[in-house]
Formats: C-alpha cells, sequence, structure tokens
C-alpha cells in the first residue's frame, strides 16, 4: 500500500518494519512475498531511505525468493489477460507506420533502469523500442483502472505509470471506453493511436 500510494515520507519507517520482520519470514505467503518486491523496486525507483531498496533489511536469499514469487505471479498472469480489448489495440499498433527497433510484442516484462534487463516490475500488455531508442508501453486500459464515479485513475494505475516512467518508458495509455467509441473502424483506431503516440512525445 505504501509504494501504490507513493507514500513517500513512510519509507524509513516501512524499512525499520521489514528489517524487525524479516526473522520470522519463513511462513510468508507468496502474495505478500510479491508486495515486498513490489516495495523493494518502489524504494529503488525513488532512491528512497539510502536508495539500496531492501537490501541489507533482507538476506540476498530472500529478495531472491521475493524476485521469484514476482516472476512466478507475473508469469501466471501472462496466460491468463489476453482479451478481444488488448488483442485489437496490438493489432491496431502492429499497423502503425513507426520504425521499430524492436517490433511491439505482447505480455512484456517491463526493463529496469538500465533499458536492457527484465527487473520483475510489471508485465506490460504492449511493449517495443523504437529506432530512435525510445521505450514504448501501451497499455489497453480496461474498467478497473479507473474510480467511480469521478473516472481518475485508481492507485495501482498510478503506481504503474509511475514505475514505467522511473524505466524511461513512453506510456500511450487506451482507455477501453475510449476504444469502444472507435466502433472497430481500423482506420479511426490508427488515427486515435496516432494522437497519442504524439501526446507521449513517441512521435
Amino acid at each position: 500500500a505504501v509504494a501504490v500510494l507513493d507514500l513517500q515520507q513512510h519509507a524509513q519507517q516501512v524499512l525499520q518494519l521489514v528489517r524487525a520482520c524479516s526473522s520470522i519470514r519463513s511462513n510468508t505467503a507468496h502474495e505478500e512475498l510479491q508486495q515486498l518486491w513490489q516495495l523493494h523496486t518502489w524504494l529503488l525507483d525513488l532512491q528512497l531511505a539510502g536508495g539500496q531498496g531492501l537490501q541489507g533489511s533482507l538476506t540476498g536469499q530472500q529478495l531472491q525468493q521475493c524476485r521469484a514469487a514476482c516472476d512466478q505471479g507475473l508469469q501466471q498472469a501472462a496466460g491468463k489477460r489476453h482479451t478481444d480489448f488488448q488483442r485489437s489495440v496490438f493489432a491496431a499498433v502492429q499497423r502503425l507506420t513507426i520504425a521499430w527497433q524492436q517490433q511491439p510484442q505482447m505480455e512484456q516484462l517491463s526493463v529496469g533502469r538500465d533499458g536492457v534487463i527484465p527487473d520483475g516490475a510489471l508485465l506490460l500488455d504492449i511493449a517495443g523500442r523504437t529506432v530512435d531508442g525510445v521505450l514504448v508501453a501501451v497499455e489497453a486500459d480496461g474498467p478497473w483502472h479507473f474510480r467511480q464515479p469521478d473516472g481518475g485513475l485508481m492507485g495501482t494505475t498510478q503506481y504503474r505509470n509511475r514505475a514505467l516512467a522511473a524505466r524511461g518508458y513512453s506510456l500511450v495509455s487506451v482507455p477501453g471506453h475510449k476504444w469502444a467509441e472507435l466502433q472497430g473502424d481500423a482506420q479511426r483506431q490508427q488515427q486515435y493511436l496516432l494522437q497519442r503516440f504524439e501526446k507521449a512525445g513517441i512521435l
């Protein structure tokens, strides 16, 4: 919750709490290990509380367990979350006349701040790299990404966006309700995506 809500003022207290609980982690649930890895990457992204993440608060073996749990969760999610909406956006992205160094692919792990090695922090709907070296993340954002009734972004989506920015990605968000308004018209879809890519500074 601290990472999702970006409560930077509590980073030091969270580190102290993790350190105090590290000796009783033998029965830690899979989901809690994933949350610890999320916390670790958040601390690293923002260089908070010493900029070492949970290194020093957890052992190297414990951090590896957290990373493994997160990787497993992302792999399981990758096989379950393809939707017609995602596939439609992906097909439209493939039709764009953009020069790619790495062609866009679905269900890609985010790369770390080095821009090369996957870091297990996020699973992206669609990701590629332009010939200019720009990392592009295209997210097909369904209704669960938006609060009701005001339509603002959910905390988890705000966390995703911050994490992508920290890794150097240019984000193209495609809200599901906007995509539905295009009624499957390929030309309108391309025009809409081009506008979103321009807004993100990619074109």
